[in-house]
């Protein structure tokens, strides 16, 4: 099992607009700290029972070579080298580091897999011939009406070693154009693809954020075929990222877009196609079955597992809602510098009589309380927060917080945190509802859990 760790040294920060109007400032992170968490790297795991993880690798190359992410590994016969193929931070192409062992160590510097048609979000898929092919999706621009990036999908056979694509006209085929797909109304990424059972399948996801959209797919009897039918999986899957925009700094398209917006996704259907994990099977025309899990399922164990140490107590708390405010207060006041910590939204849909959407409607708000008597003001928007805990920052640029005050505005849902049992004596956590006069009510064996002040 292979991990990438996004947003290397902190060069990836995504703020939504302070409640304030000032900007903090962008954190960064030491050398010392990459590959730490945060930073960037991929890690290979193993497990004799798909239950018990071992880290058998972390593996680094300079940032200055390659900010690598998505990695896949894939087995050359010709060499009997593992090949991990991973995107980085080339315009074109893919970088590639091999290994005797599917666990590594891996080759490092990386070398690139160069090639104009690949790029992007990528997957390989092996014939029963043991051929391999590469399929991507890489960009072509952007919809003129709005800003939508869009992209052809290309798939190209790779070479024996898997180390290069074979760019010739028999051995590389653009199977769908940007065009072709717009003209459907479908901008496709996300790419993932297999063979099974007679026929080459290649999975996507719509470009779009914090969305419910059905996953697409192509299928044909050779990998190469352009002519193969988009059917909908009949499948629903949300697709998450960091913001609904993510703000660049480069002038592109300035007279149009003054921020510069764009459109981002994360990789949701790549997982649910995944033949690793949750074998997908078809119907007659295509489309995937509904996902079905057994009443019982039996995984064997091996003898003498030496098992983990159990899990952080950690506890889901979502009941910041606009009636009710949540305070942690310290009396002896944290020293902070990057304050981060976990938080989700959750919205209330009761089934088919009652549905809030998928998103707040309303900001979650930070107000910090330093020592010195002053304030610090941060907010959310409601697609810059996860459905699952995920971390957000705030820069307080190393002063004492004496409180921390937690609310929103919202009125379809609830914001939350993570709590944990009281280690801190000297702190408080408790709701205050202002139509029951304001009181504090405290949290007598629980503390809000900070990731890191």
């Amino acid at each position: 099992m292979y991990s990438a760790s996004w947003a290397c040294g902190g060069n990836l920060f995504v703020y939504a607009e302070p409640a304030t109007g000032e900007w903090p400032a962008e954190p960064s992170y030491p050398i010392a700290d990459y590959g730490a968490d945060g930073s960037c790297g991929i890690k290979s795991y193993s497990s004799l029972d798909p239950t018990n993880w071992s880290l058998e690798n972390n593996y680094q190359p300079s940032e200055s070579v390659a900010n690598v992410t998505k990695p896949l590994v894939r087995c050359s016969t010709e060499t009997g080298l593992y090949v991990m193929i991973m995107r980085g931070a080339a315009l074109k192409g893919f970088w590639y580091a091999t290994s005797a062992s599917p666990g590594g160590p891996w080759s490092d510097p990386p070398f690139l897999i160069g090639g104009s048609t690949i790029n992007h979000d990528f997957d390989v898929m092996v014939s029963p011939n043991g051929t391999h092919y590469i399929l991507t999706d890489p960009f072509t621009g952007d919809y003129e009406a709005e800003p939508i990036p869009t992209w052809d999908v290309w798939v190209c056979q790779l070479a024996p070693n898997l180390k290069s694509i074979l760019n010739t006209t028999a051995t590389s085929s653009k199977i769908r154009t940007a065009e072709s797909l717009q003209a459907q109304g479908l901008y496709l990424e996300a790419a993932s693809a297999f063979y099974q059972d007679g026929f080459y399948y290649a999975l996507f996801g719509m470009t779009c954020q914090n969305c419910a959209g059905y996953i697409y797919g192509l299928f044909a009897e050779h990998p190469l075929d352009h002519g193969g039918t988009v059917v909908v999986s009949q499948i629903l899957g949300y697709r998450t990222s960091p913001t609904d925009y993510v703000i660049s700094k480069h002038s592109y398209k300035q007279e149009v877009i003054p921020i510069n917006n764009y459109i981002w996704h994360a990789d949701n259907n790549v997982a649910a196609s995944s033949t690793y994990w949750y074998p997908l099977t078809f119907n007659h025309d295509h489309t995937i079955k509904n996902l079905t899990c057994a009443a019982e399922v039996r995984i064997p164990l091996v003898g003498k597992v030496e098992l983990p140490a159990p899990p952080a107590p950690y506890q889901l708390d979502c009941r910041i809602r606009t009636w009710r405010k949540f305070e942690a207060t310290y009396a002896v006041p944290k020293h902070g510098a990057t304050i981060e910590m976990r938080v989700w939204q959750r919205t209330d849909n009761l089934g088919p009589t009652t549905n809030a959407g998928p998103v707040l409607d309303g900001n979650l708000n930070v107000t910090l309380t330093y020592a010195d008597g002053s304030v610090g003001s941060f907010s959310w928007v409601p697609g810059n927060i996860s459905w699952t805990p995920a971390k957000i920052s705030m820069d307080v640029q190393g002063k004492d917080i004496s409180k921390m005050t937690l609310s929103t505005n919202a009125t379809n849902g609830c914001y939350g945190t993570l709590v944990q049992p009281k280690v801190d004596g000297r702190s408080q956590y408790g709701a205050v509802v202002p139509g029951l006069g304001g009181k504090y009510q405290v949290q007598e064996k629980s503390e809000l859990y900070v990731y890191r002040w």
